[in-house]
């Protein structure tokens, strides 16, 4: 690939970051039974109401389909130039450049979630909502993987892929996660092709309202997935 990789390229995909916070807020035991996978004993799972970049969350990798593990959200390509990682990667991209072509082919990911945040601008101000299935249950992003160094330690990084935006999400941003159905999940990690980065289905997902409280990064609590009072 080599690391000249062009300034609009990396402009474009700066302008279409999204989904970057996400809630997982669901018992461990339960993320087993879904996923059938078992946590790697050494996993620190702890539930997260605002899941954010940089913070380690769980997948599973496609190398490891039995396990669930902890792995840091935002890859670091070697002529990405942030610090905080590339936290989203478009569809569009992944499928159309050479540039992660490595990961489309050989590193291949499931980012465990049971929602996701984004941000509405009104006169007010920016109002979060929350997304989430209507069956309540968890689900799983398509997500690409790599290996990084921080502070001389090799640590997993992932990424979510981003696509069009279905009719519930419209309403808020241009964007959204792809969310793999049950049936998808496997697929995706055996290297199932491009129809799987579509919009999930509008008639299965719900939005609300939250506090502005999620705001901020630093806060994790129960009561930011609760519905914002009328």
């Amino acid at each position: 690939m080599g690391t000249n990789v062009p300034l609009s390229m990396i402009s474009q995909l700066k302008q279409f970051l999204m989904c970057g916070r996400y809630t997982i807020s669901t018992s461990q035991e339960i993320l087993e039974d879904r996923f059938q996978a078992k946590f790697l004993e050494d996993s620190k799972y702890e539930p997260r109401y605002n899941a954010a970049p940089s913070q380690i969350l769980p997948v599973i990798l496609n190398t490891e389909p039995g396990h669930i593990e902890m792995a840091r959200w935002g890859i670091m390509p070697v002529w990405w130039t942030r610090k905080d990682g590339l936290i989203n990667v478009r569809a569009e991209t992944l499928i159309e450049k050479h540039t992660f072509k490595k990961d489309l082919e050989s590193r291949r990911c499931l980012v465990l979630a049971d929602g996701f945040y984004e941000w509405q601008k009104t006169k007010e101000g920016k109002q979060p909502y929350r997304f989430i299935r209507k069956d309540k249950e968890p689900f799983a992003f398509a997500g690409i993987w790599e290996t990084n160094t921080f502070d001389g330690e090799k640590i997993n990084t992932f990424s979510i892929i981003t696509t069009t935006p279905n009719e519930v999400t419209k309403q808020v941003h241009g964007r959204m996660p792809v969310i793999l159905s049950p049936q998808e999940e496997m697929k995706w990690l055996e290297g199932g092709g491009v129809e799987l980065l579509n919009p999930f289905p509008a008639e299965e997902m719900e939005t609300y309202k939250v506090g502005s409280t999620l705001n901020s990064p630093m806060k994790d609590s129960a009561t930011l997935i609760e519905p914002m009072a009328l």
